[in-house]
């Protein structure tokens, strides 16, 4: 059976590197302007606060 290096670098883009994402912490290969994993770039951002209802004329 292959070692998994040479399953990881088969798979992995040349420049990415395994690194942990800043959101959730998993290992995941980024490239190097990214911090954030696939699965928490793809969740929409939250927002906070309450939303303000407009005024009834």
């Amino acid at each position: 059976m292959a070692a998994l290096f040479s399953i990881v670098s088969i798979t992995a883009r040349q420049s990415t590197v395994w690194r942990t994402c800043k959101t959730c912490t998993a290992l995941a290969p980024l490239t190097p302007d990214e911090t954030k994993c696939a699965t928490c770039r793809a969740e929409p951002a939250r927002r906070s606060g309450r939303r303000r209802l407009p005024r009834a004329a």
